[in-house]
């Protein structure tokens, strides 16, 4: 697939490109500039480096089109994109730069899972909001941010009305700091999750009756959830029971979005018992072993203490990993 990723932020106000950040720019953050710059990587994507997104290659408002070409050439899979600006990435994912991305192959399309209406993304998002409705996000860096609202495509705390039958959700955790630990909350007994698939495709098997699944920043869950059994009107409620700092934190947000159930049935097709072989990898292959180890140490401009690996930066790099190797 070919894209053509045009940087086209502009002033809301008066329609001009725009020349800083809409967010103020913590400039003590190593590398960060005050401007629009922005740059897209496939998060999950197998790409040649050209079109990784790397975060220095950066383009301006007004600058030409940047053409991407993705291969597409691996497995079915729930990948999504995402600003990866260097010093700027926590912003320009604040204020909506990322989204979905669907892989799909013959493997997958013999399955007949839950499709066309029944397949639906959740993207989740924590957000803060001023009285105008604009994002309101913290001026110097931080370790964590966490919202007060939860945002649910692009939603706070929405509806979605479902039929009496299958639902597949492709959920994303798009916050950047929240962990969420999910349930159903239906009106009487007992509503689960069946997991098919996890970030980068699906599992040879699904796994039946979980209870519960948590999410760090960037994962992702290919579920199946079943509404068959429940009454008109019934509500089911999506929640969150993790804390904020995870896992010892304060549970401040615990509703994430309601389910409506409607009259009509839905998908009713029996879900397949397996779903794909998964060629596993062999620890005993491998070429090297080493520690990466994440810790702050030194000082930024302003003398903070940065997180840095093994003592090295950005700047600085150790590993050359060989194509084919373990």
């Amino acid at each position: 697939m070919t894209v053509d990723w045009t940087n086209d932020l502009r002033v809301f106000e008066t329609g001009q490109l725009r020349t800083s950040h809409y967010l103020p720019v913590d400039l003590c953050v190593p590398d960060a500039l005050d401007d629009a710059q922005t740059v897209f990587h496939l998060h999950g994507g197998h790409v040649p480096a050209a079109v990784d997104g790397y975060p220095e290659s950066t383009f301006e408002p007004g600058d030409p089109p940047v053409n991407y070409v993705y291969p597409n050439n691996q497995q079915a899979g729930f990948l999504w994109y995402h600003d990866h600006s260097l010093g700027v990435t926590r912003l320009n994912v604040q204020m909506g730069l990322a989204g979905l991305y669907y892989l799909r192959d013959s493997v997958e399309d013999a399955l007949n899972l839950p499709a066309g209406e029944f397949e639906v993304p959740l993207i989740l998002q924590d957000r803060r909001f001023n009285t105008d409705g604009s994002f309101r996000y913290p001026s110097t860096g931080n370790d964590h941010f966490f919202g007060d609202k939860i945002m649910v495509n692009g939603k706070v705390w929405p509806y979605f009305a479902v039929k009496k039958g299958k639902y597949r959700f492709r959920i994303l955790n798009g916050s950047g700091s929240r962990v969420y630990t999910l349930a159903l909350s239906p009106p009487s007994g007992v509503l689960n999750f069946t997991v098919i698939g996890t970030e980068l495709g699906l599992l040879e098997a699904p796994v039946n009756g979980v209870g519960q699944l948590t999410l760090g920043p960037g994962e992702r869950y290919d579920v199946v959830v079943n509404f068959a059994g429940l009454n008109t009107n019934d509500e089911v409620l999506l929640e969150n029971s993790a804390g904020a700092p995870f896992p010892n934190g304060t549970v401040d947000l615990t509703e994430v979005m309601k389910f409506l159930v409607t009259s009509p049935a839905g998908d009713t097709d029996p879900l397949p018992t397996t779903l794909r072989s998964v060629p596993l990898l062999d620890p005993n292959s491998a070429v090297v072993t080493r520690d990466f180890v994440l810790k702050r140490s030194g000082l930024d401009p302003c003398g903070r203490q940065s997180w840095l690996i093994n003592d090295l930066g950005w700047h600085d790099i150790s590993e050359f990993p060989e194509l084919g190797t373990v």
